[in-house]
């Protein structure tokens, strides 16, 4: 969400507005800013895969498995930047915003992570870490680690960063 939040404020700014009076789709700009922000972040997401391979030991499962699920939670990252950015008015609700929403639905999604490995871990919680898209993205890493298939999972992505992207889209219009 950071990354994308050169969007509002170019919002802000009255850049945004300029660059929308073009005969440019808004859809083509905001593609733009989404691959400027997915490409940060896949260089993150592979950056730390690496290390945590080469330094740490980790295996993280087959190469395309693992591939597959950091593309969808790369593509669900980039959008969801875009799609909470289009709802703020302005840069200063975005530290509150992002501090608090990101903190919540990221302790939500990980609460596989937080109790892995309880003798007594509840299986709601794998359920109700789904109603976010960092469940979602966490399923698939450790799909992929397990040696699962990661389809369903990087299709969910998909479909939550196309939401994420059409509405983003329609609020910035």
């Amino acid at each position: 969400t950071a990354s994308a939040q050169s969007i509002l404020q170019e919002h802000e700014n009255g850049t945004l507005a300029r660059v929308f009076t073009t005969p440019t789709p808004h859809a083509t700009i905001l593609a733009g800013k989404f691959l400027a922000v997915g490409l940060t972040v896949i260089i993150q997401m592979t950056t730390l895969v690496l290390f945590s391979v080469f330094v740490f030991g980790i295996r993280w499962g087959a190469p395309l498995s693992v591939a597959l699920a950091v593309l969808g939670t790369v593509a669900t990252s980039a959008t969801m930047g875009i799609f909470i950015n289009s709802l703020l008015k302005d840069t200063r609700q975005g530290g509150a915003i992002f501090g608090g929403l990101l903190t919540i639905t990221g302790m939500l999604g990980m609460m596989p992570i937080f109790t892995q490995g309880l003798s007594t871990r509840p299986p709601a919680l794998d359920i109700i870490s789904l109603f976010v898209p960092q469940g979602w993205a966490i399923r698939s890493l450790f799909q992929a680690v397990e040696g699962e298939s990661v389809v369903v999972s990087v299709l969910v992505l998909l479909a939550i960063s196309v939401i994420f992207f059409i509405v983003g889209i329609r609020q910035f219009a």
